[in-house]
């Protein structure tokens, strides 16, 4: 596990020279928020008045320097406007005047994967060099607190020095120290004490310059100790006045006490490496509140947000590009880099944190949804092509791991048949048979005139209400049936199209025919869907790979297989030999494993919330909601693959808050929250999902479960890495220093962890003033309707300006799901099965229908893809790229644990080599690799590597 650690390095000799005047390098810059309180485009009219006046005042004065932000889109924003300019653009950046990059955005590190961080920096280092040089220094300026990895990703990348505001420990107490990832990557890092402003005021006043740098330099000079110092001049969405280079100019001349030049930040950093006195070293994230607020209630507002992110990157990173790199044809690289673009944009600090106005929120999430559009389009497309492996009426299943799945996946088939599957060898797949789909679509009655109209009108191609024609047929009064007894069209339908072409002309030529020559009146005209028998098939799938099952066409070559750990369900319990659930009279869940009882699990604790979009605050007199008013229980399904329980228990929840914010009100809003949980077949963990209508304002409801025997610490799924935290966070700049802290993956503590679909805020909690934690509660939603309010009582300044933004309720229905796995040992020495169950839980098994020939089992219908076999080696990003040949696979594997490992990949290539994060294989020579190879990585390492493929692969 990673930790936080503080050191003071050896101190060489001094290299500081002596000087008579104290050297202030000043660095002009503009923050640019590029949504946040306005949505994007009003910003971007104030981003093109602003880079106009800078291009103008530095082609009129060449002393004029400016860093951009370290952000390219900024460039791109303006240039999409202003694209006459960018030839003066190029010449300032390639000039070294104008500093550009290294980011493509300025992103929150926390609320976002540890790939789109790699893609972010990517994207930035690529276009900053188009246009000229890109600025190599890790620049984060304002994100809320840092990863445990940054050091390695930029060092990766070949940056070197690093510069940051929030999250700096109290430890620290200068200006530079050496931050270290948990891998022993390290880089030099500037801390910026006072923010990215910290020198704005200097030339405010023309005639005071002089007293405005005594007082900026009695604030910096104990950070410094006789350094030269860095001043950042310039704040949120502003440029530096008019005339500054002259007003700069005449200073220095008119005094011999200090000595202020203009310089880019990489100027400026490369001035002060030769005066600073060795630094101290700080090993891990950088996530305190001792001089800079952390603003830590962002992870837990707008959830919809982080759901939305989580979903897009696992489809993005894990299931297309890997899959497609291995199974699919020519590279999409233009509808990636679409999906891309709009995945990193959304991970701007005030973007993803969701801290915004209603327009630039909204703005967010069909940013997200267009990405998701274009991943799950791509996989379409891909499993359409994959379906030709597979023959009519049979399923193509892919897998996106990197290792042997046995898993379930949802299939349907004709009732006629019986419920048996096989994969294409001929083996027994096991199925649980989920009974046969209601039959009849629509039913109405038409005139027989009309009849012909009514089916024209709702048919698009062949598809009506949702299905397939497949063809129809007839019947008629007979002369002794009843009078009531109408003529009868039935048009049958499928989910699939069989017979597989069909000319729907013809079918409506002959409904005309019929209804001509059949009686006039009313006709009845049913739809009917031909019925289908709904199973729950787990086949084996190889890693990254397909195969191919399908209804059994006579009998199967073997007996039914052995189900490993199959599931028994009751009416109020869940079991498969690996793990237990029973649902207690309050509605409440008990978990076993291995003879641990885990009783009490899922408690919802329901709590007022006066804060706004940044920091959570309870009211002054709260009252917390925890005890349902009803409870029942409602068995799903019952096995032997998957079973499943429906708790759904009834609260009382305040209305809100009072007018003053002081406390609830006693008006209660009556409030049915809904907790499934699924257990499946040889799975140790117990899935969940949490479903509730909220109607109630400006509260937080978390979800508890108890740690058995306590712990004193936790371990969170990061980026690259597993955090340990103690159970406080540093504050004392006037943030209330809450341990609620962010976890992506998953988060363990003592004998428990939970696995998560998406970033979720979590928090440890002791009963009075015990010294280890005996609840980790989950927040399930957070609503309140401000970006930030003037008197938040756990901040004791604004974040932002207040304006309403009322959808942040978060009202109506909501839905949050994860896994519990008991641990049948401590945390710290379950990585690699949390690892294992983390990677089944969050990447589901794909399915499509088959789309070859009926009763035809192609060669290809088993597919090898690239396994990736090691403990607590994960997979990040495996995809071609559209800059080398399309036959070169690019792989990147972290390894999440603090030992050493040796990962084994084997697949379809025959040589590798080493590159960096960026791709680049500097002098690396290709090493043969016949048929795979052993891969050393050290604790915490990220490796990316490249693959030959073979031919014909």
């Amino acid at each position: 596990m990673t930790h936080q650690s503080v050191r003071e390095m050896p101190a060489p000799a001094s290299s500081r020279r002596a000087q008579a005047r104290t050297v202030i390098h000043l660095v002009p810059h503009t923050h640019w928020d590029r949504e946040w309180y306005l949505p994007w485009q009003r910003f971007r009219m104030r981003l093109v008045d602003l880079v106009d006046g800078l291009v103008d005042e530095m082609r009129d004065d060449e002393r004029v320097r400016f860093t951009l932000d370290g952000q390219t889109a900024t460039v791109d924003d303006y240039l999409e406007i202003r694209p006459e300019r960018e030839a003066e653009i190029r010449r300032l950046v390639t000039q070294g005047r104008l500093a550009v990059g290294p980011w493509r955005i300025l992103m929150d590190e926390f609320l976002v994967s540890g790939e789109t961080i790699v893609r972010n920096l990517e994207m930035g280092l690529s276009r900053a060099t188009e246009l000229g040089r890109p600025m190599a220094i890790g620049y984060l300026p304002d994100m809320f607190g840092h990863v445990a990895q940054m050091p390695q990703i930029l060092r990766s990348a070949g940056i070197e020095d690093a510069v940051v505001w929030r999250g700096v420990p109290a430890a620290i107490d200068r200006h530079a120290f050496t931050w270290t990832a948990p891998d022993g990557s390290a880089v030099r890092c500037e801390y910026l004490l006072g923010g990215y402003g910290n020198g704005r005021e200097i030339l405010a006043l023309a005639e005071h310059v002089g007293r405005k740098l005594e007082a900026f330099v009695e604030l910096q000079a104990s950070s410094f100790e006789g350094d030269d110092l860095l001043a950042m001049y310039g704040e949120d969405h502003s440029v530096p006045r008019p005339g500054y280079a002259q007003l700069v100019a005449r200073f220095n001349e008119r005094q011999d006490r200090f000595e202020i030049r203009i310089e880019t930040l990489p100027e400026a950093l490369a001035a002060i490496r030769g005066t600073d006195r060795p630094a101290l070293a700080w090993q891990g994230e950088l996530r305190s509140g001792a001089r800079a607020n952390v603003l830590m209630g962002v992870t837990s507002h707008r959830v919809e947000v982080k759901q939305a992110a989580g979903r897009v990157e696992r489809l993005l990173e894990r299931t297309v590009e890997p899959l497609w790199a291995l199974h699919g044809g020519a590279w999409p690289a233009a509808f990636l880099d679409e999906a891309w673009t709009r995945v990193v944009e959304n991970s701007a600090h005030d973007s993803i944190c969701a801290c915004s106005s209603e327009q630039t929120v909204a703005q967010v999430l069909v940013r997200y949804a267009e990405a998701d559009a274009i991943g799950s389009g791509l996989l379409d497309r891909l499993l359409a092509d994959l379906g030709l492996d597979a023959p009519r009426g049979g399923f193509v299943v892919a897998n996106p791991s990197p290792v042997e799945r046995a898993d379930v996946v949802e299939i349907d088939l004709p009732a006629d048949l019986p419920p048996i599957v096989v994969d294409a060898s001929g083996r027994r797949v096991p199925v649980q048979d989920g009974g046969v789909r209601e039959t009849i679509v629509r039913e109405v009655e038409v005139d027989a005139n009309e009849v012909v109209d009514y089916l024209r009108l709702r048919l698009h191609g062949r598809e009506l209400f949702g299905f397939q024609v497949c063809g129809c047929r007839f019947s008629r009064d007979e002369p002794t049936e009843a009078a009531s007894r109408r003529p009868t069209l039935t048009v049958e339908a499928d989910l699939v199209p069989d017979p597989a072409e069909l000319d729907v002309d013809a079918l409506l030529d002959r409904v005309a025919a019929e209804t001509a020559l059949g009686p006039a009146g009313p006709w009845q005209v049913v739809v009917v869907a031909r019925p289908r028998r709904r199973l729950l098939a787990r086949p084996s799938v190889p890693p990254l790979g397909t195969c191919v099952i399908q209804a059994a066409p006579g009998e199967p070559s073997a007996a039914a297989v052995d189900l490993p750990h199959p599931v028994r369900a009751s009416e109020r319990e869940l079991s498969n030999g690996l793990v237990r659930v029973a649902v207690a009279a309050d509605g409440g869940l008990e978990l076993r494993r291995d003879g641990d009882l885990l009783a009490g699990v899922g408690r919802i604790v329901d709590g007022g919330d006066a804060g706004d979009s940044y920091n959570y605050a309870p009211p002054l007199s709260d009252r917390l909601v925890e005890t349902p008013a009803t409870a029942r229980v409602t068995p799903g399904r019952l096995g032997p693959l998957v079973g499943s329980l429906r708790v759904e228990r009834a609260y009382d929840w305040p209305a809100g808050l009072l007018a003053d914010g002081s406390a609830r009100t006693p008006e209660t809003i009556r409030t049915d929250v809904a907790v499934t949980v699924e257990l499946r077949a040889d799975e140790p963990f117990v899935r969940v999902a949490v479903e509730l209508d909220n109607r109630s304002l400006d509260h937080r409801v978390r979800f508890h479960l108890p740690i058995p025997g306590g712990a004193d610490r936790s371990l969170a799924e990061g980026q690259f890495a597993v955090v340990e935290r103690g159970l406080e966070m540093e504050g004392g700049h006037g943030e209330v220093p809450l341990p609620t802290f962010p976890a992506h993956g998953f988060v363990a503590a003592g004998r428990i962890a939970v696995i998560l679909e998406h970033v979720t805020e979590y928090e440890l909690l002791r009963s009075g003033a015990a010294d280890r934690a005996d609840e980790l509660a989950l927040t399930l939603l957070r609503a309140t309707g401000l970006i930030s309010r003037n008197e938040n009582r756990y901040r004791a300044e604004p974040a932002g300006p207040v304006i309403a933004a009322p959808t942040g309720q978060a009202q109506g229905p909501r839905r949050v799901a994860f896994a519990l796995l008991p641990l049948t040992g401590d945390a710290s020495g379950s990585l690699a099965a949390i690892h294992a169950a983390a990677e089944r839980y969050r990447h589901d098994l794909r399915v499509a229908p088959g789309l070859g020939p009926v009763g035809a089992t192609p060669d290809s219908a088993v597919r090898a893809g690239l396994a990736v076999d090691g403990p607590s080696v994960v997979l990040t990003s495996l995809r071609r790229r559209a800059d080398t040949p399309d036959r070169l696979l690019e792989l990147r594997v972290a390894h999440e644990a603090a030992d050493d490992a040796l990962a084994s990949i084997s697949g379809p290539f025959d040589a590798w080599r080493p590159v960096d994060l960026l791709g680049r294989a500097g002098a690396s020579d290709w090493q043969p690799a016949p048929g795979g190879i052993a891969l050393p990585l050290g604790g915490w390492e990220i490796r990316t590597i490249q693959l030959r493929a073979v031919r014909g692969t």
